[in-house]
């Protein structure tokens, strides 16, 4: 890594739990609390992601924001663990006392936002609500946020401003081009999602498939080559393994 970091200035990193990091399947609520409390697999590279954007900004922190009960806490502390992301502060929602999700969010992310003294960066997904809380907060505070990335699953529109992403390659890509990234941090995580042991670990059977999209590097840029690769390695991917949209998604 170049030694810029040392001259940038920290980041609030605050990320959704459920299909942004871990693969949960929260479009069916059975399987969303059966893998909540057996299982631990995490989108390839979101670790590396993770990791490389807090290294680029000594003094940054890592908080994780979900909607799950904090009685298993544990389990999301050992997920992180196990999977080798950074240390975490964890939110979680009383679900007794805190029954929208929504209202939660949107309260939990103002108000951590507002008292942030740095500039945030949103991390989640479009199976629920994110997009639209990630929208309204950068509103109320747009010389904050600095940007809003969502993983697309379900596929259906952004908020203007928004960020969709496929695989941890994409925002590294996009933090590359903001200039938080160096080419070698994002060379780094773009190596761990194009050798991700199985094809799930990129795009699970549920999320939508991804189209093919050219790379937005000169071809003298060491990364065009790895987009390419990865890029290659997603379109692989049988069509058989991904969901059909909805009718209603599709034009």
């Amino acid at each position: 890594m170049d030694n810029a970091g040392a001259s940038r200035p920290p980041l609030l990193l605050i990320s959704d739990l459920d299909d942004t990091i871990k693969i949960s399947n929260t479009q069916s609520k059975l399987i969303t609390v059966y893998r909540g409390l057996f299982r631990s697999s995490a989108f390839a590279g979101m670790a590396e992601l993770y990791t490389e954007i807090l290294a680029a900004q000594p003094g940054s922190e890592f908080h994780l924001v979900s909607a799950s009960p904090p009685q298993i806490k544990k389990k999301i502390e050992f997920f992180l663990e196990k999977n080798q992301f950074p240390v975490a502060k964890i939110v979680l929602r009383d679900w007794w006392r805190q029954t929208s999700i929504v209202k939660y969010k949107l309260g939990t992310l103002l108000n951590l936002v507002e008292h942030a003294a740095c500039q945030v960066l949103l991390v989640g997904d479009d199976t629920e609500r994110d997009p639209e809380v990630f929208a309204h907060v950068a509103k109320r505070f747009p010389e904050k946020v600095a940007a809003q990335y969502i993983r697309i699953v379900k596929g259906r529109a952004l908020p203007e401003g928004t960020l969709g992403f496929f695989t941890a390659f994409d925002v590294a890509c996009a933090e590359l081009a903001a200039g938080r990234l160096a080419n070698d941090q994002v060379l780094r995580v773009g190596e761990v999602v194009l050798k991700a042991e199985k094809n799930s670990r990129l795009i699970p059977w549920f999320s939508i498939r991804p189209p093919a999209r050219a790379t937005p590097f000169s071809d003298d840029n060491p990364v065009a080559a790895l987009w390419k690769a990865i890029q290659e390695r997603i379109l692989s991917i049988p069509a058989s393994s991904q969901r059909r949209r909805p009718e209603k998604e599709k034009k």
